[in-house]
Order: structure tokens, then sequence, then C-alpha cells
């Protein structure tokens, strides 16, 4: 009788526990995660080490080639045998946690044989060179003593047609557990495990996807409510996504059979000025594809205002015309970005720049 006690407790813990939320990619691959965060870590604590699993849904079988890593201060194994269809494969990664008290952040790019684009994974955390509490580093209130870093959250570059998933961490202040969800979520994002658990004193992990909308392009703000034992939190959170044009279908001659486009310079030199100057930039281009060229849209940084370009044809040129208010820009040198999102397959996003002293 105690044997089949304790296998019907096993199975209500299973039963309880959230399943695991699939990052679903393009390309028949999915993912546990792409991003791991570690958090706030102590610098002389040891190695950290982690691991991600994907699973196979392409119907054909497939190897890991190779992973290649941002810093040679990790080090990483994987799966290196054949990994057939339906099935999962994995990439262990030790991080060695002796750069500096800084934050870290480093990336993981995963080739698999059968497929022309590789898995981007990230791992990223902030080391200390002494303990800190969670109040020192959660500085942003969001009621009922929870708390983040910040409260813009950063969801990574979209394609049309795709989702990135990332997440973000929280921390309970108190001295009691803590139940966490969302409202008011819009339909682009989607926050997997809820609701969530914190206990006293500890940060949990929040982990969201944010989908492409055909109608949004450049960058886009979705805020999400957090609700907090019930009750609406004091402050909403920001997430922001960058989104783009899907090329990972094209092949090479469809990309080089669009539309391309030629500055005569990307960076725009207005010298130096007095602050609140108005500043008049100008970038001229040429359509040197074979079909025509268009702007999706053109995100500007406060006080920047652009024209509205018109559709280049093949062979023609075109001008980007912004106006610049200086009037809340710090003195020093400056440095403006004005980003395209365009039709182009071979410069989906184009980065303008003007650049000068302000006085």
């Amino acid at each position: 009788m105690k044997i089949i006690k304790n296998i019907l407790v096993l199975c209500a813990l299973l039963i309880s526990l959230p399943a695991l939320s699939w990052e679903k990619l393009e390309n028949g691959i999915s993912l546990d995660k792409s991003v791991h965060e570690f958090g706030d870590v102590q610098l002389g604590s040891g190695p950290l080490s982690c691991r991600f699993t994907f699973r196979n849904d392409s119907g054909k079988s497939l190897l890991i080639e190779r992973v290649t890593s941002s810093c040679g201060c990790t080090d990483v194994k994987w799966t290196n045998t054949v990994i057939k269809s339906g099935e999962t494969g994995e990439v262990s990664v030790v991080y060695k946690n002796d750069e500096g008290p800084w934050p870290f952040e480093k990336s993981l790019t995963v080739y698999l044989s059968s497929q022309s684009r590789p898995l981007y994974l990230k791992i990223r955390g902030v080391c200390h060179s002494k303990p800190v509490q969670l109040k020192e580093v959660y500085t942003e209130s969001l009621g009922a003593s929870l708390a983040v870093k910040s409260l813009e959250i950063k969801g990574g570059n979209l394609e049309q047609g795709g989702q990135r998933c990332d997440c973000f961490l929280v921390a309970n202040l108190s001295d009691k557990a803590i139940k966490l969800s969302f409202t008011d979520l819009p339909k682009q994002v989607q926050i997997m495990g809820l609701p969530l658990t914190i206990p006293a004193k500890k940060t949990a992990r929040v982990d969201f996807c944010v989908k492409a909308d055909s109608q949004l392009w450049g960058k886009n703000w979705y805020s999400i409510t957090p609700v907090i034992n019930g009750a609406k939190g004091k402050k909403a959170l920001k997430i922001w996504s960058i989104t783009q044009m899907n090329t990972s279908k094209l092949s090479k001659e469809e990309k080089r059979a669009g539309s391309r486009v030629a500055f005569k310079s990307a960076t725009y030199s207005f010298g130096k000025i007095k602050a609140g100057a108005k500043i008049q930039a100008e970038f001229t281009f040429s359509n040197v594809g074979k079909e025509e060229f268009l702007i999706h849209k053109i995100d500007l940084e406060e006080g920047t205002v652009c024209e509205n370009i018109a559709p280049v044809k093949p062979g023609g040129n075109g001008v980007i015309r912004a106006q610049i208010d200086t009037q809340n820009l710090p003195k020093g040198e400056a440095l403006i970005m004005i980003r395209l999102i365009t039709n182009s397959p071979l410069r989906p996003m184009i980065d303008l720049f003007a650049t000068g002293w302000i006085e």
C-alpha cells in the first residue's frame, strides 16, 4: 500500500508540473529556450553551467556539425549522434565566470546538417564583486513588493511571419510568497508558465514570446500589466521588438533579384553647432536592384522628424531628408541614428547616422 501511495503522490506531482513550452522555429526546430538568464552572480563563485534542449520536428534526421561561441570564456559540448525526427538534442554550456564584475552576454551559434540557418543561443547575467541585496538591484517597483531591474524589456529582432522568445527576471522583496500573472496582453505577446509563484526574497524568470504582426514594422512597444496576488500592479512593463522582412525562404538568386540600394554616404556630418539648433540632414541613394525599393517604416530618435519617401523604381534615385532638433540633446559629441525598415532582401534594415559636436 505504501508503494502505491508513493506512486500516486509522484503522479500528482508530475501532473502539477507545467508542460515544457517550446519555441518553434521556421526550419522545423523547436527550442526549450533560446536565452539562459543566470541573473545576478558573484565574481569568484565558480563556473556557471546551463543546458539548451532542442527537438527535431523537421521530418528528417540531422546532426549538430559544430557550435561556435563569441567568447573563449565558454566551454561547449553537444549531442554528437544523429538526431532523428521527433528526437531531442542538447547543447551544454559552462561559463567560466572569471572576466570581472560587470554584465555579460555571450552568444552561441549552432550549425545543423541540412539546415541553411544555424540556431542562435545566448547566455547572460550580471556579475558583482560582492554580495548585493535584491532591493539594490531590482529598483523598479511594480507594487506589492514585486520589482524589476527595468520597466523596458528587450524583445529582440523579429522577421515577418515569425516570433522571438526571451525572458526577464522579477524579484519578490517581501517575506511572503507572491503569485504573479499578467493582464491586458496585446495579441502579439504570449507569456508562458502563468500563474507564477515567487518565494519570499527570491527571483523568478518570466518567459515570453513576441509574434510578428504583418501590420507592424520597425520598432514597436507592447505593454503588459502585472497582476500580483490578484491585484493589478501600479506600473506596466513595456516589451519592445524590431520587425523586418523575412528573407529566410529566399534563394540567393531571389535576394539578388530584389530591390537594392546604394547610399552615397550613410553618415551626415553637421560639424559644430549651438545647442538648440536644427539640423537638416540629407542622405542620397540609388536603387541599383531589379525591383521597386520601398521603405516600410523609418524609426527615429526623439527630436527627429523625416519626410515620407515614395517608392523608387529600379535605376531611380532618392533622398532621405531628416530634421533634427538638438534642444534636448546632451552637449558634446552627438550620434543620431535613423533606421530604415525596407523591402530590400539584402538590406532589410539600414542604419544612417548624423554626427557632430553640440556646444
